[in-house]
């Protein structure tokens, strides 16, 4: 059974959708950078700084959206933001609760050490954070579409229908607490500054929005050097041979590893193929406790549950 949103439109509304450069995603681009330099200058902590930017970055896209969006089927509705505003909830909780997850790792470890890292220029090593970071965060994503449980905590992710910035946020708990920790606890044991770690996350957290963006136009030859809308449509195919670009806010471990996917178009469908004992996309009581629900898959079906119910 399908869960799939596939709208009729003319040729020249696909013209039109695909036309242009993604103002909206190098607009954002340039709206956080300014307002990294302004925390800079004013010597702002890491969670103004990435807390103001997430509030920016929602703000741009979301009139982006309204105004200009690249499908407009793709609009969040009422059931779609009750659900994602829930969402982002649960998310800020977990997001806390790991910062602190992490600090008491870094104090165990001992990371106040002298690492590689330590005493690195800001414009060094804020692009080689982010690179890092991405590193860990690429063959964990990678590891999740497999299939298993990682998968089952993944897929809610995976479940909505469309891709927007709103439902960027329907992500389990559980997925962010995996993701953050090996993005950041790396860069602290490697003795990256605190002000290069928060820099790369807004930057990684700006790029995770305008992946999901339902923003119109394309970044051209960009899509080999930053994560985009176009590469992580692709990703979210229903279609599991098409969905790889398991990267989001860069595409070079992508490229490294054979799993980068870049062509004309766009996916016929987006989400995942659902069986009966899966929640629907606006169950969300149903998307928090699917990982722990009783109706495991066995060992030897998780291929077959990889096939049949990823993307």
């Amino acid at each position: 059974m399908h869960s799939l949103k596939q709208p009729t439109r003319s040729n020249t509304d696909r013209k039109a959708l695909h036309s242009g450069l993604n103002w909206a995603h190098l607009g954002a681009l340039l709206l956080i950078t300014g307002w990294a330099t302004l925390g800079l200058y004013t010597g702002w902590s890491s969670f103004v700084l990435l807390s103001g930017g997430l509030l920016l970055v929602l703000l741009w896209f979301g009139l982006w959206e309204w105004r200009w969006p690249h499908r407009a089927d793709w609009q969040a509705q009422p059931a779609d933001r009750k659900r994602d505003g829930l969402f982002m909830l649960a998310l800020s909780a977990t997001d806390a609760l790991t910062d602190t997850l992490i600090r008491s790792l870094v104090m165990l470890f001992n990371a106040d050490a002298q690492g590689p890292a330590t005493g690195l220029p800001l414009w060094l090593a804020v692009p080689l954070a982010a690179l890092l970071g991405e590193f860990g965060d690429y063959w964990l994503h990678r590891y999740k579409h497999r299939g298993g449980w990682l998968w089952r905590v993944h897929f809610v992710h995976h479940r909505p229908s469309a891709l927007n910035v709103s439902n960027n946020f329907t992500t389990h708990p559980l997925d962010l607490l995996l993701r953050k920790s090996v993005h950041i606890l790396p860069l602290w044991l490697l003795g990256f500054e605190p002000m290069a770690i928060a820099l790369a996350a807004l930057f990684s957290q700006t790029q995770s929005f305008a992946t999901h963006a339902n923003s119109r136009g394309t970044l051209g030859w960009l899509n080999y050097l930053i994560g985009s809308a176009e590469l992580h449509r692709w990703h979210h195919s229903v279609n599991v041979a098409e969905a790889q670009n398991f990267g989001t806010a860069l595409p070079l471990w992508d490229q490294l590893f054979g799993t980068f996917r870049w062509s004309a178009g766009e996916p016929a469908a987006l989400g995942v193929k659902t069986s009966s004992e899966q929640p629907d996309e606006h169950d969300i009581r149903g998307l928090l406790s699917y990982p722990f629900s009783r109706s495991w898959p066995h060992k030897s079906a998780a291929k077959a549950e990889r096939m049949g119910t990823q993307r």
